[in-house]
C-alpha cells in the first residue's frame, strides 16, 4: 500500500503541545505573583462602626466585618481621609495618610505604630 496513510509514525498532535499553544504568551519578569496591595478603609467607615475610645486595628476591622482575611491572613490596612471623624480612637497596625493623622489628632485620638 502506498501513499500518505501508509507512512509510519503517530497521526495525532501531542496533547501537551496543544495545551501550551492555547495559553497567552506573557512576557517579562514578574516580581509579585500575588497582589500585596493594602486594603483601603475610609475615615467615614471608622466613624460609623467604632465608638469613642476603641482601638482600630486589622483584627478589630475583621471582627466587625469591614475587611476580610485573604488566604487566612489579615491584609495590610491603609486608612484614607474620605469622610470625617469626631471620635477619639486609637489606631494600631494600620498605615495612615497625612490628612488622617491630622484629623485623628485633632479629634483627640492617637496613632500607635
Amino acid at each position: 500500500m502506498k501513499g500518505q496513510k501508509s507512512r509510519s509514525g503517530a497521526r495525532f498532535q501531542p496533547l501537551v503541545r496543544e495545551l501550551f499553544k492555547r495559553y497567552p504568551k506573557l512576557r517579562g519578569y514578574r516580581t509579585r505573583r500575588f497582589g500585596t496591595d493594602a486594603v483601603v478603609v475610609n475615615l467615614g467607615t471608622i466613624e460609623k462602626h467604632f465608638a469613642k475610645g476603641e482601638v482600630v486595628s486589622p483584627e478589630s476591622l475583621n471582627k466587625k466585618n469591614i475587611i476580610r482575611t485573604i488566604k487566612k491572613r489579615l491584609p495590610l490596612v491603609k486608612i484614607l481621609g474620605k469622610g470625617s471623624i469626631k471620635k477619639a480612637v486609637t489606631i494600631e497596625g494600620c498605615e495612615c495618610s497625612k490628612s488622617v493623622k491630622e484629623q485623628i489628632v485633632k479629634a483627640g485620638g492617637t496613632i500607635a505604630e
